[in-house]
């Protein structure tokens, strides 16, 4: 088993040799229909939505916040500019009737500016900052609530300032102090550069406007973020979905291979990583389908040299060695097999015993390997007789046994005979100077009425044993009469 990385991937190697096949298994933390869920609060989907949207927020507020300064900014220099022009012309139409000391008319030209332009008031003092003449708005506070007019310095004069209101209510406004000088004077065709200072004009803007286009523009910003985030939801959520379903795709891919369908593919077609991932998941797919084809062959040849191995130790375990034909074990369950199904189909079975008369002489005499050539001999000579649903064993030292399944005991007698025929001819021919015979005994079912199998072969090992004791070299059917050995 092996586990890749920490992405709930893993992969499991699994199979049965009997069964011919090995598969690889992939489970999958996050799967569907039932199965585990990824949590939504984690899926991929919402964290990347979430993601997005944050970033398009952050750009929308920084960009509304960057505009809304410069807005603010552009309206308080704005507002600047325009007290500092007023002031300016203001200072300008006072000179001719400060410089004849007319102060009716300068009272007049501050009511009137002071009513006609957006002016809190308009307050003329002269170079000690007594005041001289002046008028407010009719909008506008009171002067006692304006800062106290008095020296200014040079490097402030025509600069607006920005001042609290003395009402104590946090209200502020822009004041900014011009001054009032005598017009330049001719000598001689040549205009003079020195001027007198007559004194100041003192005028004040209120800043509610600020506020109020703060106010408008804080509303503005406000409903175009909320557009704006609107649209980056729905927008995050499509570029995010186009993302996330080819991975979607990919995963449904890995839980078919994973349940063993090794022939399905990523149908994902792209050039960016999410299609590498797809074409690494379908090479490991190609590789896995190719190892699987490559191990189930293998199991299989395996299995069946297994199965051919077993069946020789099996047949090895089941013979004799020294004659080639089956053991007296592999006989009894094979007699006991056939036993069975002649009773349960009603038909005969028969059973031969043979032995080699006089072996021991012939061993005394020739040696025991001449006696192991003999019961090869009667070995061979059996088995060539035999039909292919016959059986051959080799019952003890110098005996031997046949069964014949659906055969009477006067069939197996004409065995018998060709057996002994054939042995008298293979003898003369391989081993002309001993003299060796065979004493048949022969049991059917239905001639000693066997009741089981082991009837059946003391049957015909009583017929063998009266074969003997009639001399030797004859054929003894059970249940007939003894009868001697062909010529």
């Amino acid at each position: 088993m092996r586990t890749h990385g920490d992405q709930g991937i893993t992969l499991r190697t699994e199979g049965s040799m009997a069964e011919g096949s090995t598969y690889t298994s992939i489970e999958i933390a996050s799967e569907v229909d039932g199965r585990r869920l990824v949590p939504a609060m984690s899926s991929l989907q919402l964290r990347a939505t979430v993601l997005v949207v944050a970033l398009t927020l952050c750009v929308a507020g920084g960009v509304s916040g960057y505009f809304l300064r410069s807005g603010f900014d552009l309206v308080r220099q704005h507002d600047r500019d325009q007290l500092q022009q007023t002031a300016a012309m203001v200072a300008k139409n006072a000179a001719t009737p400060w410089a004849s000391g007319d102060f009716d008319a300068m009272k007049q030209l501050a009511r009137d500016v002071a009513n006609g332009a957006p002016l809190l008031y308009v307050v003329f003092t002269d170079v000690d900052g007594i005041e001289l003449a002046a008028a407010r708005a009719r909008s506008g506070p009171p002067l006692s609530h304006a800062r106290h007019f008095g020296p200014i310095s040079l490097a402030a004069l025509g600069t607006p300032l920005m001042h609290k209101s003395a009402t104590g209510d946090g209200s502020l406004y822009l004041d900014v102090a011009y001054p009032v000088q005598t017009a330049p004077t001719k000598a001689a065709g040549v205009e003079s550069k020195e001027r007198e200072l007559l004194g100041y004009v003192w005028a004040g803007k209120g800043a509610d406007r600020w506020q109020q286009v703060m106010s408008s523009k804080l509303d503005l910003v406000v409903g175009v973020g909320t557009l704006v985030t609107s649209i980056a939801i729905v927008l995050a959520f499509l570029v995010v979905r186009r993302i996330i379903s080819p991975l979607e795709a990919l995963a449904d891919m890995m839980l078919q291979f994973s349940r063993g369908r090794l022939d399905v593919r990523s149908a994902v077609r792209r050039h960016d990583e999410i299609g590498q991932l797809s074409s690494a998941f379908n090479r490991m797919a190609d590789q896995h389908q190719q190892t699987h084809e490559r191990i189930v062959r293998l199991n299989s040849e395996l299995e069946r040299r297994v199965a051919a191995r077993t069946e020789q130790l099996r047949e090895l375990a089941a013979r004799d060695p020294l004659t080639g034909v089956y053991n007296r074990r592999h006989f009894a369950e094979m007699l006991e097999r056939s036993f069975s199904e002649a009773q349960r189909y009603n038909h005969d079975v028969s059973c031969i015993m043979l032995d080699a008369d006089d072996f021991k002489a012939v061993n005394d005499q020739f040696g025991h390997q001449t006696g192991d050539r003999l019961l090869i001999m009667i070995a061979e000579t059996i088995t060539g007789q035999l039909r292919t649903a016959d059986v051959a064993a080799r019952y003890g030292g110098d005996e031997f046994i046949a069964l014949l399944p659906q055969t009477d005991s006067s069939s197996a007698q004409v065995l018998a005979e060709r057996i002994k025929e054939a042995f008298a001819r293979t003898l003369n021919g391989d081993l002309p100077g001993i003299k060796a015979t065979l004493s048949v005994g022969i049991a059917s079912v239905r001639s000693v009425d066997a009741a089981d199998a082991e009837a059946l072969i003391r049957g015909a090992d009583r017929a063998m044993y009266q074969a003997k004791e009639m001399g030797k070299n004859h054929i003894v059917v059970a249940g007939n009469a003894p009868r001697p050995a062909s010529a």
